[in-house]
């Protein structure tokens, strides 16, 4: 028996290097930007694990495939996003405010970490490239016009908006609306561009923009 003490042994479970929690979270921030780059048909596992400085082993641990990884992301993002944002637009009393609340918290995930919005707004091309994609990106949108539209039906029932106003093509305004802004945050703007945006478009709601 030598003087030195023995070295434990590393049981099965993660690979060399990897830290849990720390790791995976590597590897989602890495996907998320690599996906917005590229997209979902472009970024392979062996780009996103070198970008999270991880080895090509380690991201096989997390996830089994491309598929699940992007999945993960989605169903992350959307919730940090899209779900809190209309939590957060519920509590809103008018049409005007229910928007701005339902963007401000899209600009705030921008300005905390833009990839998320930019994710987001880019998995919607990810739907149009790749058919297997398309049932994500339709209930994202199908979340916002579950938002969009009771909002416009009370702004009906309570005259801020006249009789004669098409509800669904009204709603499907506002959803290219918050897709575009949703793209411009991610993409283009900056965080003192955004917030009058916001209010330029909530006057624009209340018809005292002209």
């Amino acid at each position: 028996m030598t003087g030195s003490a023995a070295q434990p042994r590393r049981g099965r479970g993660r690979p060399p290097g990897s830290d849990g929690a720390h790791t995976r979270d590597s590897l989602l921030r890495a996907a998320r930007e690599l996906f917005s780059e590229v997209g979902y048909e472009r970024a392979t596992f062996t780009d996103i694990a070198t970008r999270a400085g991880v080895s090509r082993t380690n991201i096989n641990h997390y996830f089994r495939s491309k598929d699940e990884l992007y999945r993960t992301l989605f169903e992350t993002d959307k919730d940090s996003v899209i779900t809190a944002g209309i939590a957060d637009a519920g509590a809103a009393s008018d049409l005007a405010d229910r928007m701005a609340a339902f963007l401000r918290i899209t600009m705030r995930a921008d300005s905390e970490n833009r990839t998320y919005v930019r994710f987001l707004a880019a998995s919607l091309f990810d739907a149009l490239r790749n058919p297997e994609l398309g049932d994500w990106a339709e209930g994202q949108i199908d979340n916002v016009r579950g938002f969009i539209r009771p909002a416009l039906e009370a702004a009906a029932a309570d005259g801020t908006i006249g009789p004669d106003v098409d509800i669904a093509t009204a709603t499907e305004v506002l959803i290219a609306v918050v897709w575009g802004m949703s793209m411009y945050a991610g993409f283009v703007g900056t965080d003192g561009r955004l917030e009058p945006m916001i209010d330029q478009l909530s006057a624009l709601l209340r018809g005292t923009l002209w």
